[in-house]
Formats: C-alpha cells, structure tokens, sequence
C-alpha cells in the first residue's frame, strides 16, 4: 500500500474514533507525567526544608535525593511499560476490520498478568539491546572528536564521521525495530518476548523505509505541538495499520511457501510410485 493510501485509510479508521485514539496514544505519558511531578514536588520540598541544597540535584552526592530518583524511576517504569502494551494492543484493534463494538476493556488488558510479566520484560530488554546499539555509535562519535581536535588528517576525519553516521543509522533502525515489538506482540500474544524481538528485526528487514517516510509525514504536525493532538492519532493508527499490513502479507507469503512444498511432495510421491516404482515386493511385505 502505498503512503498516501494507508494515510486515507487510517483517517477513515478514525472517524468518530479520534478523541479516544489520541488518550490511547497518550496512556503511555500519563504515568511520566505524573511521576515527573512527584519528583519535582518532593525535591522542591526537600529544598524547602533545608535536606538538600540547590546544586545537590545536578551532582547526585546526596542519598536522598539518590533514593527518591530511584524510587520514582521504578514507580514510572512499572506502570509505563504496561501502558505500552495497552496502547499497542488498543491501536492493533482499531485497525481490525469490522471490530469497531468488540474493543477488549484496557482493565482487562492492564490487569492480565501475564501481560504485566510481557510488558515489563520487554522494557528491560529494549533498553539494554538500544544501549548496546548505541556503544558503537558512541565509540565512533568519541573517535571522531577526538581526531578533528588533534589531527589534521583529512581522510581519517571523514571516515571517522563517516563510521559515525552509520552506526547513528544503525541505532536509529534498531530503536525503530524495537517500537515495532510491542504492535508484534499484540499480534503474536502466544510468542515470547524474546521471541517477538527477534521476529521483530526478520520482519523489519526492507521495511525501515516505508516506516520512516511515515514519520517524517507527520513529523512537523507533531512537533508543532499546537496540531500534535490532531494528527499524532492519524501518524500511530496509520503505524498500527502499516504493521497489520505486513503481518498480513508475511502470513500470505507464508502460506503460498507451505502450499508449494505439499504441492511438490505430493508431485514427488505420485512420479516415483507409478513411474519409478523402486521398491521389491519383499520390501513392500518387510515394511509392512
């Protein structure tokens, strides 16, 4: 399919559906938010009576202001990465075709634990696997640095800054292919977690363009802010849908690989049993 059409379907998708396809979208920053604030609040409590000073926040010396980061961190995580997956399975739904009166309640997507258990092990190892995809990037940046500061090597520079963009490319496709697991494991709920993360990067491959022309669409709406609230539900319903799309297409192309095996093993039994009879009669009794 192609932009401009998954971008007319999704709006369709949405019609009547707006308002609550963007509170769906936003589950997941209600829990930051709120949890932001709470730290602020506390911190700025703290400094009201004295516990902490000012400069203490920035050098993360003092231990209560340690623990409360902590503590607060936890507390965001565990209700954040539940959201996501609430949020994926909710926008998978919308994108189902005649399922617009059969949405499952998100308590009972919420409260399921082996969703919770899901959703929390998915969080730990996307952020471990973008941490190692980003020590490349990291290495080079630092090369690079180091040698536009203190050599005048024109070829090492650029190929220092080259090697540098590339494994920026690579972290930016592998974060992609990662946002993509929570939609696969909306699709897939009987696949392990690790199991959807590595279908996730076999079923991204050839695919990172199309997902970017997406975002790059609605990136100015978004970034706007002021017209954020309008298209984000077009820009994560026309992802959903994209994705639908390629689950659908791979389960196609799956089947017509399945179907072409049988057909030649079927071909393969039927030759060599009236054509090229092999077997004895005293195989044939043996066998049986």
């Amino acid at each position: 399919m192609k932009l401009r059409e998954l971008i007319k379907y999704s709006k369709a998708l949405l019609k009547r559906k707006r308002i609550s396809t963007f509170i769906i979208c936003m589950l997941p920053f209600f829990p930051e938010i709120f949890f932001r604030a709470v730290e602020a609040t506390v911190y700025s409590l703290l400094i009201y009576v004295g516990e902490i000073k000012p400069i203490e926040l920035f050098s993360g010396n003092n231990p209560i202001q340690v623990t409360v980061s902590v503590f607060v961190m936890i507390l965001r995580w565990l209700t954040t990465a539940p959201l996501i997956y609430v949020s994926a399975y909710r926008l998978c739904e919308i994108c189902y075709e005649n399922n617009s009166r059969n949405f499952t309640p998100l308590s009972e997507v919420f409260v399921n634990g082996r969703n919770f258990g899901r959703s929390l092990a998915l969080s730990l190892w996307t952020k471990l696997i973008g941490i190692l995809a980003l020590i490349p990037t990291a290495i080079c940046g630092f090369t690079a640095y180091y040698l536009i500061m203190n050599t005048d090597n024109l070829f090492i520079v650029v190929q220092a800054v080259v090697f540098t963009i590339l494994s920026l490319y690579f972290w930016l496709n592998v974060r992609l292919t990662l946002f993509v697991v929570p939609f696969l494991m909306a699709h897939f709920p009987q696949k392990s977690v690790l199991r959807s993360i590595c279908y996730s990067f076999r079923f991204m491959r050839g695919r990172h363009s199309g997902m970017i022309k997406l975002l790059l669409a609605y990136s100015f709406p978004i970034i706007t802010l002021v017209t954020a609230p309008y298209f984000l539900p077009e820009l994560m319903t026309a992802f959903s849908l994209s994705i639908s799309i390629y689950v659908r297409e791979d389960d196609y192309s799956e089947r017509i690989k399945i179907n072409r095996k049988l057909r030649k093993s079927d071909d393969t039994a039927k030759i060599s049993y009236r054509k090229k009879r092999r077997f004895t009669a005293f195989a044939d009794k043996t066998e049986a």
